[in-house]
């Protein structure tokens, strides 16, 4: 006779009833250590990867790749990153901009990381094409880019003269500073001859002129005035009156004249004498007369020399 069951009294649990709740509460215990564990090895690698990080990625090697002025020694030194330091955490852009500011005939330069401890820097070098007229007969002598390269009492051979925009700011490895209320447009607008000028590979450039903004010209070996006109069109007009000059060359390597480019798209070439150029004999008596003087006097000293041997 089965007992009756009385009010508020525990079932017993079946064999089968007792294995499965040891089984679950074997589930639920396997999955807290689960969790214990994970958090463990999740913190242990919190502790653990940087002490890693700084103990095996440390720079230890420099490669100097491309040509340049300056030695390996100076570059690595200019870049701020030294042996020892963390490879994971260099910030290359930044010591890019350094390496460019510090040493100012570098350009394109870029570094890379090569695990697990070296840096490349690659590089190039830039030259002075250009030399901005200052006050007190200095020169800021830059690249295309408007980038100074260093400040100079004389122009360098083969490099050509800004005239008619007098910078506030010359920085070697900085970009040249205009006046406030003319930076970005007479910036823009030299840099875009800049750029034209060594994008057509165009040498014997002496003088650009940019004192009126309708009114810009470049002189060519002295002898041979290019009116641009106005700023539009700037890269078309140089690369078409390149095409003139060189056209005329074949004819007479050595006469003077007039390659008017103020029209878009049109070219005239006008032979005259330099005296009947206003602009030639502007830049003849400012830059010329000056350089044929000293050349005249370190004759006469020759000559006096020579007399007293």
């Amino acid at each position: 006779m089965d007992r009756e069951m009385q009010p508020g009294a525990q079932r017993r649990l079946t064999p089968e009833e007792r294995a499965i709740r040891v089984k679950n509460l074997k589930r639920k215990r396997r999955f807290r250590l689960a969790i214990v564990a994970t958090a463990f090895i999740l913190l242990l690698c919190l502790i653990v990867s940087p002490i890693i990080v700084f103990a095996v990625f440390r720079v230890k090697t420099f490669k100097v790749e491309g040509a340049s002025p300056y030695t390996s020694e100076q570059i690595i030194s200019a870049s701020g990153i030294q042996q020892g330091k963390s490879l994971i955490f260099a910030d290359l852009d930044e010591a890019a901009a350094s390496i460019e500011k510090t040493l100012p005939y570098t350009d394109n330069v870029k570094l890379t990381k090569k695990l697990p401890n070296g840096i490349i820097i690659r590089l190039e070098e830039t030259s002075a094409g250009f030399a901005v007229e200052m006050s007190g007969g200095m020169y800021a002598l830059t690249n295309s880019e408007l980038k100074v390269l260093e400040l100079s009492g004389e122009v360098p051979e083969g490099t050509a003269v800004i005239t008619g925009a007098v910078p506030v700011k010359a920085e070697a490895g900085s970009i040249i500073s205009f006046s406030a209320e003319e930076e970005d447009k007479t910036l823009s607008l030299i840099k875009q001859i800049t750029r034209s000028v060594a994008e057509n590979g165009m040498e014997d450039i002496n003088l650009i002129d940019v004192s009126e903004k309708n009114n810009i010209y470049l002189i060519y070996q002295g002898r041979i005035v290019m009116q641009l006109g106005d700023s539009s069109d700037l890269a078309s007009k140089l690369s078409l009156g390149q095409r003139v000059i060189s056209q005329e060359n074949t004819i007479d390597p050595a006469q003077f004249g007039t390659v008017n480019l103020t029209v878009a798209k049109k070219a005239y070439f006008n032979p005259s004498d330099f005296n009947d150029v206003s602009e030639l004999v502007k830049y003849r008596e400012n830059y010329v007369a000056e350089a044929d003087g000293e050349a005249e006097n370190d004759n006469l000293d020759s000559d006096e020399d020579d007399e007293k041997s």
